[in-house]
């Protein structure tokens, strides 16, 4: 067994493209909503 056909996928390229391209807007999304949940959240006064 190589090194290669430890890390080869069980599926499609194509779906492994969409997979990727899913888990990346996933990531991006999650950023974007944290970065507007810092930015409107009132700072506290002491």
């Amino acid at each position: 067994m190589t090194l290669l056909e430890i890390f080869s996928s069980p599926i499609a390229s194509g779906a492994q493209t969409f997979i990727l391209i899913v888990c990346i807007l996933i990531g991006l999304g999650a950023g974007i909503s944290a970065i507007d949940v810092k930015n409107t959240k009132e700072p506290k006064e002491k």
